[in-house]
């Protein structure tokens, strides 16, 4: 009847008052800063497009960000290659001249007026391309990427990254994909997602209070082709060093 709609309506309005209540209880929590998302430890770039060092943190009142290089303070609005994202510590470099000069150690530090956050140290770092003859591999067949780095004291440790554009992310590995002791990986049988822009081998070599990191190089670009006898992967390899 029109008393029990009046009353069901009433309860309706005290329950959207109580939880517009609880709404602004909650806007009112302040927080301190907190790391949401950040670039990896060992962040492998490509120098021909925009290089992206990501920084995301969550607080109540929304945090500000600021950067160390090198562990000093990072003026980010005084260098015209780069820029900070609005409300975000994600960096966009577009370092079109001498993109080497930011191989560095970065820190991201988000603040507000209950505390700071800090992320771990990122280290920036760049690889290149070159033009080398293909190597073709049928689809389901095993293939193996040799990292070959050259001979140390003591044992490197070795992993293993493919570009995901705009950045470097590690080979994912399971029964099928899978590294060998000596460093290099090995695909029990090679499927069409297997062809990726670049892979990358890094191999560190621990040396008394430091480590010194080899890159190892290679190009693997996809051209597919469809034949009478199957799929064919064409697979561009190269290994160049540094230290």
């Amino acid at each position: 009847d029109r008393r029990s709609g009046k009353g069901r309506d009433l309860l309706s309005a005290e329950h959207e008052v109580e939880e517009a209540t609880k709404d602004q209880k909650r806007l009112k929590v302040r927080q301190p800063p907190t790391i949401i998302k950040q670039s990896m430890k060992e962040h492998i770039v490509d120098p021909k497009g925009t290089m992206v060092i990501e920084c995301e943190a969550k607080g109540n009142p929304h945090p500000i960000f600021s950067w160390r290089r090198n562990g000093k303070y990072f003026n980010v609005a005084r260098d015209s290659q780069v820029s900070m994202r609005r409300r975000s510590g994600t960096l966009d470099i577009y370092a079109r001249n001498n993109p080497e000069k930011y191989e560095a150690e970065y820190q991201c530090i988000a603040s507000n007026q209950y505390g700071s956050a800090y992320s771990h140290k990122i280290i920036l770092q760049l690889y290149s391309k070159e033009i080398v003859e293909p190597v073709v591999v049928s689809a389901g067949l095993p293939l193996v990427l040799s990292c070959d780095p050259p001979p140390g004291p003591l044992k490197p440790e070795t992993y293993w990254m493919s570009s995901s554009f705009p950045t470097m992310q590690p080979v994912r590995q399971d029964r099928r994909v899978s590294m060998g002791v000596n460093g290099d990986l090995y695909f029990s049988n090679v499927l069409f997602n297997d062809s990726v822009a670049d892979y990358c081998c890094n191999a560190r070599f621990p040396y008394k209070n430091h480590t010194i990191t080899v890159r190892v190089k290679g190009e693997f670009f996809r051209n597919i082709e469809y034949f009478m006898f199957g799929l064919i992967i064409i697979i561009q390899t190269n290994n160049i060093f540094s230290v």
